[in-house]
């Protein structure tokens, strides 16, 4: 088991934290050393994208179909049907997983020439009633499990070998009718009537005690810790059937078959980006011209050379100096002010022709200065070779595996560790 999402939401849950389904009973697994409910550890990219893999309960053996098997029979409240009311509204599917595998809900195109898989099973679906109209929330507390198979290749395929290469999960809501005392319905196939989320209110329903009346008093809210609770059967069927058409390989392109409702959300995506990228770029330039304009206009009486500012000479406090007015003499002597000159620390020094500029101003010293290799850094820049680059890298990575989706969140740890690579040698260089 692993965890339940919803396209409507970025909210997921690890399955098991689930309140209305089958917890882990923690059995050894025969022939095994898993227990259930054992958690499987994860990589990094796995966590930060919500996997929460756990060992199961449902008991798979290589060939042998089960026509029908007693889950667990849940004890939920009005809170805890509340809660699954709310998921199913949402649109939540779950995801399982076998020999690496996520269980999928299997489709056919719509010229019926295709087959293609969606990753997960929806936990539930929603009606309305033909009466009054009200939703209606329904639990698939029945799961149909087909997994197809086919002979290994080599001398594993001699031997008997087989190897799983399409795992499907199909769903169905059967009602607490008839059962047999093994726990499992007596029709699985057709079921006479779907599990309803639904437990009798325990408020006064005023229609009924006032039916004449067109005014009823105020509806007092339900008390979800009443005490009410409500069983709900979980059962499961698996078949296993052999398919020759599917290459191992290859079992992962039924995910990949349906391209076009993500090609829909990926026109909005770059859409999105080109606007968010727009609008910031308009705020940065507003920004920009106000500064500049105003460094323009404090150095419009400056002069500039060579990219430095000459100061004016200032008065500075307590020197007992003062800039004389014009039309008035000056008391000192040529010779006392060249002495001046030479003693000012404002004046002595090549640094404190920069002192005026500060911050982005400094740009105007690195711009034209040329960067080492620059005839070979320019060609490739100005060619594209990024992309070359980027392209080739994605190509290396496929071939090495890394980015096959059988390795769930391999990508993230491996950018990371790069980026410590390149940092640990950096930080060598600069010791060097």
């Amino acid at each position: 088991m692993n965890k339940v999402y919803s396209d409507n939401t970025q909210l997921q849950y690890a399955y098991y934290d689930l309140p209305f389904v089958c917890p882990p009973t923690g059995n050894v697994r025969a022939g095994t050393s898993f227990i259930s409910g054992q958690s499987i550890s994860l990589n990094l990219g796995e966590v930060l994208r919500g996997d929460r893999i756990v060992t199961s309960d449902i008991e798979l053996n290589m060939g042998q179909d089960q026509e029908c098997h007693f889950l667990c029979s849940q004890n939920v409240t009005r809170r805890d049907i509340k809660y699954a009311r709310e998921l199913v509204a949402d649109g939540y599917v779950a995801e399982w997983i076998v020999d690496n595998l996520p269980g999928a809900t299997s489709f056919v195109t719509v010229d019926k020439t295709r087959k293609y898989y969606a990753a997960g099973f929806k936990i539930g679906s929603k009606d309305y009633s033909p009466s009054t109209g009200k939703p209606r929330y329904f639990i698939n507390n029945h799961l149909t499990i087909v997994l197809r198979y086919r002979r290994a290749n080599g001398k594993d395929g001699d031997r008997g070998g087989k190897v799983i290469v399409g795992f499907e999960v199909y769903t169905k809501s059967i009602g607490p009718g008839s059962r047999h005392s093994s726990g499992c319905p007596t029709d699985v196939h057709d079921p006479e009537e779907a599990f309803e989320l639904y437990m009798p209110p325990n408020t006064t329903d005023w229609s009924l005690q006032y039916p004449d009346s067109s005014y009823y008093p105020h509806e007092v809210e339900e008390d979800l810790d009443d005490g009410a609770t409500m069983e709900i059967p979980y059962t499961y069927s698996v078949y296993f059937r052999e398919d020759d058409r599917i290459e191992w390989a290859h079992r992962w392109d039924l995910y990949f078959v349906n391209q076009e409702e993500g090609s829909r959300i990926h026109w909005l995506a770059i859409v999105n980006s080109v606007i968010i990228a727009g609008l910031l770029s308009a705020i940065v330039a507003m920004i920009l011209a106000r500064t500049i304009r105003g460094d323009i206009k404090s150095y419009r009486d400056g002069t500039v050379e060579a990219g430095k500012v000459k100061p004016k000479r200032r008065s500075r406090p307590g020197s007992g100096t003062r800039t004389p007015r014009t039309g008035e003499k000056s008391s000192a002597g040529l010779l006392e002010q060249a002495g001046d000159a030479d003693h000012d620390p404002d004046l002595s020094s090549d640094d404190e022709a920069l002192e005026d500029i500060t911050g982005w101003k400094l740009l105007h010293g690195d711009v034209f200065r040329p960067p080492p290799y620059g005839t070979i850094l320019a060609p490739l820049i100005g060619s594209g070779m990024q992309l070359v680059f980027m392209a080739v890298g994605l190509l290396v990575l496929s071939s090495l595996g890394i980015l096959n989706p059988s390795f769930r969140g391999n990508v993230l740890p491996f950018m990371v560790q790069s980026a410590f690579i390149d940092i640990d040698q950096v930080a060598s260089s600069a010791a060097v």
